[in-house]
């Protein structure tokens, strides 16, 4: 039987994690050929399907970062926790939150819309700010989140990605045929919508009142008298507090523990950013000039927001690529050509 210094088990997981990285470098060198094969275009010269453009970020709504308060159009905030042990000591990944809205990208020649959901992201990061929960310090107003601040965050950090993951899905959905399915696909929205307020201990939860009336009294009149009393009493008492505002908060006050280390990447206003997307029709324009939208493609999935110019993005995607595939095969049969050793196959 092995003892614990049996380096099978790292050997195995090298293997496997250097067949990944081969395999994921293929598909950067994908995304390297598509964004290396896109020409630049003007955004009043777009056509339907994969393109390339270049603008200044705008926003209507501009949303501040948790850790800097920066205002901006998008934010992407990467956490790492410190693990410390006898033989593995280090930062690992702990939680990933993103949130922003629909901005768009304007040109000389015109603006168009960017829907950021699903994108990937090339941004350039704030410096790292690390917090401990041994060591809570106050920072001066105006100069981002305390320390507590960011603690207490770091409970909320996800729920705009999973809630943004809904709220897309159900936008793609509707309009739905059918009064009663639109209206429950539009009190869904409205409810996930809400989430990331709640989180944060703003605004109520909408309750979709109408709706609720109209599923309870289509399960109706039941056979038991006293069921049947329990459900009318239920659709009278929604009819009188129909108009009534139902308070909801799920503002979370308590802190974690640990020592973590908050990475924050910014889509700003006003900033040049280069786009590689699939262009399809805007389904609810503003105005003539708001007909066409920039998301991620059914069937092309390259979608990338670079703050770098072209060149820069596509030595990027070329070096990470090839650091991939040549890393990721060396690592591979490197641990290979070990665990063989190690069993003493050759």
């Amino acid at each position: 039987m092995r003892g614990n210094s049996d380096p099978s088990g790292a050997l195995l997981l090298g293997i496997g994690a250097g067949i990944f990285l081969f395999f994921k470098g293929f598909r950067t060198f994908r995304e390297y050929k598509v964004v290396s094969d896109t020409p630049r275009i003007p955004i009043r010269s777009m056509a339907m399907g994969l393109i390339n453009i270049r603008g200044k970020a705008q926003s209507e709504q501009l949303i501040p970062s948790p850790v800097t308060h920066t205002p901006c159009c998008f934010y992407k905030v990467v956490i790492e926790r410190w693990h410390s042990g006898s033989d593995d000591s280090g930062w690992k990944h702990y939680r990933t939150d993103l949130d922003g809205t629909k901005f768009y990208l304007q040109d000389d020649t015109g603006k168009v819309l960017i829907d950021s959901y699903s994108a990937e992201y090339d941004l350039p990061d704030s410096a790292p700010r690390i917090v401990d929960s041994q060591h809570v310090a106050s920072l001066a107003a105006g100069s981002g989140a305390s320390d507590s601040d960011l603690l207490s965050y770091l409970h909320t950090a996800g729920a705009n990605r999973m809630s943004h993951m809904v709220e897309h899905f159900l936008e793609k959905k509707g309009p739905l045929q059918g009064s009663q399915k639109e209206e429950t696909r539009q009190a869904l929205l409205g409810m996930v919508q809400a989430i990331p307020n709640l989180m944060r201990g703003q605004g109520t939860m909408p309750v979709p009142v109408d709706l609720i009336q109209k599923l309870a009294a289509a399960r109706g009149p039941l056979s038991d008298p006293a069921k049947e009393q329990q459900r009318q009493m239920f659709l009278q008492h929604l009819q009188e507090h129909k108009d009534m505002p139902i308070p909801m908060s799920l503002n979370v006050t308590q802190t974690e523990q640990g020592r973590y280390r908050f990475r924050e990447y910014l889509v700003l206003p006003g900033q040049e950013y280069d786009v590689t997307g699939s262009c399809m029709p805007n389904s609810a324009p503003k105005d003539a000039h708001d007909n066409n939208l920039i998301a991620k493609g059914q069937n092309e999935k390259t979608f990338l927001i670079s703050w770098k110019s072209a060149e820069q993005t596509r030595s990027a995607l070329g070096k990470r690529s090839a650091g991939m595939i040549f890393g990721g095969a060396a690592l591979a049969i490197g641990c290979l050509v070990l665990l063989l050793a190690h069993l003493k196959m050759f």
